[in-house]
């Protein structure tokens, strides 16, 4: 029986039943999250920008996930009404961050990152940033867990010290 993640997520199940759904779903469950979801977890547990209506989802390093090879995400946000993914990306001999559009990464098949930036000649480059299937279902998979353990701290924390 295939999980809706997008429904089974926000009913009221025990914070350790949820992180108990979470761990086993599938990779092709995970990718069936949609848009309107990631929104509403960033909505529920993500902090606000200062002196701004916009949202930001922090994932904690332990949970943080990537390609495996260059980069990875450290949060989701919500800026101005769009869900962004705040990517992480080393190349050359440097690193930096870029938003990259949360719509464009959970579509089918391979995603690529984009980052336009200039070499440190001063010549403008593009360097890219590539997302399997694989990849994708464990960077959803560390959303989705960052939210339970966000938004049900204080009950995670009692359960663990009973």
């Amino acid at each position: 029986m295939a999980t809706n993640i997008n429904t089974e997520l926000f009913k009221r199940y025990a914070p350790k039943k949820k992180l108990e759904i979470i761990e086993s779903l599938s990779p092709s469950e995970l990718l069936s999250t949609t848009p309107a979801t990631i929104t509403r977890i960033i909505k529920e547990a993500g902090e606000n920008r200062y002196k701004s209506r916009d949202k930001r989802l922090f994932i904690s390093r332990d949970r943080q996930r990537g390609n495996s090879w260059n980069s990875t995400i450290e949060a989701v946000e919500l800026l101005k009404g769009k869900v962004y993914l705040d990517v992480y990306v080393q190349y050359e001999n440097t690193d930096t961050n870029t938003d990259y559009p949360l719509s464009s990464f959970l579509g089918r098949g391979e995603s690529r990152v984009e980052i336009h930036r200039d070499d440190r000649y001063g010549n403008p480059r593009t360097y890219y940033s590539h997302y399997d299937e694989e990849s994708k279902a464990r960077v959803i998979k560390s959303i989705l867990l960052q939210y339970v353990y966000n938004k049900y701290e204080d009950k995670l924390r009692k359960e663990e010290a009973a």
